[in-house]
């Protein structure tokens, strides 16, 4: 979710509908993936909220999270990266890129 959030504000930095996100619309999308993979659902929305905070979006009074245009880019896509590098797939290539070194 992190990766899809920031994705689509550095491919649209100008677009405000990639700046807002829906408090409602973010539970439930959560919710269902959650109760799919069988991970705790309250940890990770709380784990999600804090991680919009590190992208600078505030929650607002209307049930929405907005991010304001003073965010530097070059701070999301250092987050982006991070995020990338967390994923299973690219650890793993990683892994068997440095074992084909040594």
């Amino acid at each position: 979710m992190c990766l899809h959030i920031l994705w689509n504000i550095l491919k649209y930095p100008k677009h405000i509908k990639y700046r807002q996100i829906n408090k409602q619309a973010l539970y439930n999308y959560l919710f269902e993936k959650c109760h799919t993979l069988c991970a705790n659902f309250e940890k990770v929305l709380i784990y999600m909220e804090n991680e919009l905070k590190d992208f600078e979006f505030k929650k607002g009074y209307d049930n929405w999270y907005y991010q304001y245009d003073n965010i530097q880019l070059l701070y999301l896509w250092k987050c982006y990266r991070y995020w990338i590098n967390r994923q299973i797939m690219y650890v793993f290539i990683s892994l068997l890129l440095i074992k084909q070194m040594i």
